[in-house]
């Protein structure tokens, strides 16, 4: 009987079972780092999808990208851009329904499980920041860095010389008690006593400070815009919601940018010189710097405030012109001489003073309302008003000469270099809601609901039961 050995045979299948053991752990090696590379491409494909579902109408009218994380609806939360990532990731993980690759076997059989969206940046941010920052960038690429020394000079100016503190005003109160506290009681002939009345030419003009009429007086071409909104649907107003923001160190601006930044509020608003149509409020840096909720009182505020300026400005320049003081002496002289209580000479004066620094500034501010312009500081050839004529507050008619100082616009800028930040932010981010709001399916947008950036953790399964579990950042920050 013939016998053969075995050893051979038992030996390969010692090997071939562990070359095979080896072979299929590799093999399930590759399927789960493929597993988790497919996650990590699909899950990059989802995050870049989600921003490109930015705001047509906010980029398109204010070149900022947002994310509404509510997509037309009252939903402020992640739960629709959660489910909008989901969509994407299942859309690409499922190769077998698509038309064109139906011959192509997925191995993987991937699932998105679970996303969830642990932080966002959100434009209401760090008191509006992120919508800063946006528009900052938009503006370098726009332009770059601008010089902003001259109009930092402006605005350093009008903080030196505290030509918004209002001193002005109680300067003149000051002045008015100091002549109401004058004794100018005589004894006539018959011994009986009755008080002179001090006839102070510049009461005229100083009665109708702060009067509707000189809103009047100033707005002479056209008409006041009537428009009126309810403040209390608009972010500034409203109880809001603030995200996370996790980007606090990328959204900083400089102060150079912050000129930038106020460039681009000036661009992209309307106000009572150059009106923006279609806009809910038609005067919308008047609204930016009063924050009232008409036009009508958002000019007054902002024509109140230019008097302001105007009127410390052109006294600082009464004060220095000798000629001036001469003319304003010589008519307090005479309001002495008829009363005849000489210690009214200096007071009265003053009053005469104060009252042509303000007339000049109603017919200043009437120039730039007018489209002229209007320099920071006065000089002889630049005064416009007599005395006679701001005393009885008559505004030149000459406004084709006032061509040189600095527009209506930019005295605007200079007011606005000195508002509260926080509140100059979500008086703009009320106006993008206003105008937003116009375009047809964005009736509920809100710019709480608007997003700039956000992370996920995204966790998906595979068929073989391999679980993968990544966290990803993304944002339209360069």
């Amino acid at each position: 009987m013939k016998t053969f050995k075995g050893g051979i045979t038992v030996f390969l299948s010692l090997v071939l079972a562990v070359l095979l053991g080896l072979l299929f752990t590799v093999i399930e090696a590759a399927r789960d780092n493929g597993a988790d590379f497919q996650t990590e491409c699909v899950a990059d494909m989802a995050l870049q999808s989600a921003l490109a579902e930015y705001h047509r109408e906010v980029l398109e009218q204010y070149d900022l990208f947002f994310v509404d994380i509510g997509y037309g609806t009252e939903e402020g939360g992640y739960i629709l851009l959660e489910e909008h990532l989901k969509e994407y990731m299942q859309k690409n993980f499922c190769v077998e329904d698509d038309l064109y690759i139906r011959s192509v076997k997925d191995l993987l059989r991937l699932t998105a499980d679970t996303i969830v969206v642990t932080e966002a940046s959100g434009a209401a941010d760090l008191d509006g920041s992120v919508m800063e920052r946006e528009a900052v960038d938009y503006m370098l690429d726009r332009y770059g860095l601008l010089d902003g020394s001259v109009i930092q000079t402006i605005f350093q100016t009008v903080e030196d010389e505290g030509f918004l503190e209002n001193s002005m005003e109680e300067k003149r109160l000051a002045n008015e008690r100091a002549i109401d506290d004058v004794d100018t009681t005589v004894e006539d002939e018959d011994g009986k006593k009755h008080k002179i009345p001090v006839n102070n030419p510049a009461d005229a003009v100083n009665s109708r400070r702060g009067s509707l009429g000189i809103l009047k007086t100033v707005t002479r071409k056209e008409g006041i815009s009537d428009q009126e909104v309810n403040l209390q649907e608009y972010i500034s107003h409203r109880n809001y919601i603030e995200r996370d923001g996790f980007l606090q160190g990328e959204t900083r601006i400089s102060g150079v940018e912050d000129l930038l930044f106020q460039k681009y509020l000036m661009e992209k608003c309307g106000c009572y010189s150059e009106r923006k149509e279609n806009s809910y409020l038609t005067y919308q840096m008047e609204y930016l710097l009063a924050g009232k909720n008409s036009d009508l009182e958002n000019l007054r505020y902002v024509v109140n405030r230019l008097l302001v300026l105007r009127e410390a400005a052109n006294f600082l320049y009464l004060l220095s012109d000798s000629k001036k003081q001469a003319e304003a002496e010589t008519l307090a002289m005479t309001v002495a001489a008829v009363t005849l209580f000489p210690e009214l000479k200096d007071l009265v004066k003053l009053s005469i003073l104060i009252g042509w620094a303000y007339g000049e500034s109603v017919n200043d501010v009437t120039i730039l309302l007018e489209g002229g312009k209007v320099p920071l500081l006065k000089s002889s050839e630049s005064w416009r008003l007599s005395l006679e004529n701001a005393l009885r507050l008559r505004v030149d008619d000459g406004m084709e000469q006032s061509g040189e100082g600095l527009s209506y616009q930019e005295y605007l800028h200079a007011l606005l270099s000195v508002m509260d930040r926080k509140i100059r932010n979500f008086r703009f981010m009320d106006l993008i809601e206003m105008d937003i709001r116009q375009t047809e399916g964005n009736e509920t947008f809100c710019m709480d609901h608007c997003i700039h950036g956000f992370r996920a953790t995204i966790m998906t399964h595979s068929d073989n039961g391999h679980d993968c579990m990544i966290k990803r950042t993304v944002s339209y920050l360069k």
